[in-house]
């Protein structure tokens, strides 16, 4: 590196730079491995869930047509006066928002979806007593005699 780069850009020396452990802005490849497998799992786990390629499709075809037409405007209003280009291009900035308010619906599904499947697997694993999956349910067989003894005394206990 030249010295006049170096100051422009406000760097140390090179000699300095020597000496210094080498200092990475970059995650580490543990961490991007560990993101990319993250990734995967929701994939994986989206791709059980139907209609969200159809809903994906719409939302790209939504986010197209809207970018194309604000490059449309964008080259109607240059070719306009100023007076008249103001309403093409306030119209083109509003086909930029709706593109991107398209592609956003498609991330907002996804992770109402996989919120959802959190959720459920939360319940699922609250509700499992049993690690098989199964839970036991007991059941009594009494009759109506033997019913009202019980809440009987059921009642005669609450009021002591």
């Amino acid at each position: 590196m030249t010295r006049k780069l170096e100051e422009e850009f406000n760097l140390p020396h090179m000699e300095d730079m020597k000496d210094d452990a080498p200092v990475s802005n970059t995650p580490s490849v543990q961490t991007v491995e560990d993101a990319l497998t993250v990734s995967e799992k929701i994939n994986k786990a989206l791709a059980e869930v139907k209609g969200m390629e159809h809903h994906d499709s719409e939302m790209d075809d939504i986010a197209k047509q809207a970018v194309e037409s604000y490059e449309q405007l964008m080259s109607l209003g240059m070719n306009m006066t100023d007076m008249a280009a103001g309403q093409v291009f306030n119209n083109a900035s509003n086909m930029l928002k709706i593109a991107l308010e398209a592609k956003d619906s498609k991330v907002n599904r996804k992770l109402k979806q996989v919120d959802l499947m959190l959720k459920k697997a939360r319940l699922d694993h609250l509700n499992n007593k049993n690690g098989d999956g199964s839970q036991e349910v007991t059941a009594n067989v009494l009759d109506r005699n033997e019913l009202l003894k019980l809440l009987s005394t059921k009642d005669e206990n609450k009021d002591e």
